[in-house]
């Protein structure tokens, strides 16, 4: 009989970020985004049962067929609108053309484990679509919206064996936070330690080189 699981819960959402995919799909930047309220993360992997003597007979998988991550973030600035959709930034006004062709991105964010630890993940290319805007009259206190936004990711390499996702846990023996930044935005981009809510910066990067 195996091992029984721990008792553990996910929760939270933080330290979000993202790296720009250049024509040779290497990143040589990150950029860290606050303001993170959600984050929903759907995968699709199609599955046929082939039928034959009068019952069913085999279950093929097509592997995952869809990635989808959707954001919400209290302001997607302009920076990071210029980053992800290519926008131009004219006299401090943002530039929206018809045929405007987003950038591809990598991602990157955690969430708390019951156990104190925390869980990664990393998709490794995809576009994102345009945020719209909802806003209301302020009536009392402030009760502002998070912006949203969706994204479709694909395989970052080969499209048969080239990676998606990428999920890293700290109570994983072996887990390391440089090798899994590496493995989600490349060898080129530097690593940044995270952040916790108070500003402060959380465990140790270590440079493998």
């Amino acid at each position: 009989m195996g091992t029984p699981n721990a008792k553990v819960a996910k929760f939270g959402a933080s330290n979000f970020e993202y790296g720009v995919l250049d024509e040779n799909e290497k990143i040589k930047d990150t950029r860290k985004i606050s303001g993170l309220s959600e984050v929903k993360l759907e995968l699709t992997n199609e599955l046929k049962t082939l039928a034959a003597d009068d019952g069913p007979y085999l279950v093929l998988s097509g592997g995952i067929t869809e990635a989808k991550e959707t954001i919400n973030i209290y302001d997607v600035d302009s920076q990071m609108k210029k980053d992800f959709y290519g926008i131009d930034i004219q006299d401090g006004t943002e530039v929206y053309t018809k045929n405007l062709v987003p950038n591809y991105v990598a991602t990157m964010f955690r969430t708390k484990l019951s156990n104190g630890k925390h869980c990664w993940v990393g998709l490794t290319k995809g576009m994102f679509s345009l945020p719209g805007i909802s806003t209301k009259t302020q009536d009392g206190a402030p009760d502002p919206e998070a912006d949203e936004i969706e994204g479709n990711f694909v395989p970052r390499g080969d499209a048969d064996t080239g990676t998606i996702l990428l999920i890293g846990r700290e109570d994983n023996e072996g887990f390391d936070f440089t090798k899994f930044h590496k493995m989600v935005f490349g060898e080129t981009a530097p690593v940044v330690p995270p952040t916790d809510a108070d500003g402060t910066k959380s465990g140790t990067v270590v440079d493998h080189g």
